[in-house]
């Protein structure tokens, strides 16, 4: 559960930037640590993407990289290209990012954000997933070194995870619920496209597991 309310706690953000058409906005969680000098290093990054009139929808502040060998961009001292990451602690979004990470539809194929992401921008390893949004056209980047990191990692005291603690959905006990009781009747994804939600029966490319897993197993 700590994953799907996490996705729509990123996701509500999404919609309130298209709604109110904001430029671009910088998006926190609760538990980061900012790097020393931190408004003055935004403030060079920001200032540095416009000077090289960066085509960006998101730019990643804190993250965690899950590959090697990401590349500068070219000229630039703040900025680097993105690869396969985890965590979404902090990144700014554009009016035209977050129109086009709701226009995946995400809720009808929920998989955790930080996977979601990484799908957007083409960069994800499991073409199983990625093949459910065929639009992959985010632009996205990240701060290189990075200004946000986590206030404290798994093991550490104090530390507490609504997502890496996420339990799996028993998809029995939601028997009676509205979605799966529609998903039963109608039998399949095709005739159904929120059938896919949650994994709901007869969605044999949804991934329940993933709202499951744990990022620090991977």
């Amino acid at each position: 559960m700590g994953e799907i309310g996490c996705f729509l706690s990123h996701y509500n953000l999404w919609e309130q930037i298209v709604e109110s058409k904001l430029a671009f906005t910088l998006i926190l969680e609760d538990d980061v640590r900012f790097e020393p000098y931190f408004r003055e290093k935004l403030r060079n990054l920001v200032n540095e993407a416009r000077d090289l009139d960066l085509d960006w929808d998101l730019i990643y502040l804190g993250r965690k990289r899950l590959r090697e060998g990401e590349k500068w961009v070219e000229n630039a001292l703040t900025l680097s290209q993105v690869d396969y990451s985890y965590w979404t602690l902090s990144y700014m979004i554009t009016y035209e990012g977050a129109k086009k990470l709701l226009a995946g539809e995400p809720l009808k194929k929920l998989v955790p954000v930080d996977e979601y992401l990484p799908i957007m921008f083409n960069k994800h390893p499991e073409d199983e997933w990625s093949k459910h949004f065929p639009v992959r056209n985010l632009n996205a980047f990240s701060a290189a070194p990075l200004l946000v990191y986590p206030q404290r990692y798994v093991g550490e005291d104090g530390y507490i995870s609504d997502t890496e603690d996420s339990e799996l959905i028993d998809l029995e006990k939601l028997s009676n619920s509205t979605l799966i009781s529609e998903c039963d009747k109608k039998g399949s994804r095709e005739d159904l496209p929120n059938c896919s939600l949650l994994g709901g029966k007869g969605d044999e490319g949804s991934n329940p597991d993933a709202v499951q897993k744990s990022k620090e197993e991977l």
